[in-house]
């Protein structure tokens, strides 16, 4: 991303206690705000690595393709 981005980028990891009051301090209804914050306990719980990535279930486009093609844009924008 960085590379791509040609500034640096970094990432913090966020509190399930501070994602929920920084998305109610953005006005967020609470079956929403509890929503994100479930999801986000899923994630960390391994929902992520359910299926085993192989040929037939990932994306020949790679990190960096993405990064270009799409994240760019989209930050340019």
């Amino acid at each position: 991303m960085s590379e791509v981005l040609g500034r640096p980028i970094r990432y913090q990891r966020q509190s399930l206690e501070d994602l929920r009051a920084a998305l109610t301090g953005r006005g967020m209804g609470n079956a929403l705000v509890e929503g994100y914050v479930d999801m986000m306990r899923a994630k960390d719980d391994g929902i992520d690595q359910g299926v085993r990535r192989t040929p037939e279930t990932a994306s020949p486009t790679t990190f960096r393709q993405w990064c270009e093609e799409v994240l760019k844009p989209a930050v340019q924008a």
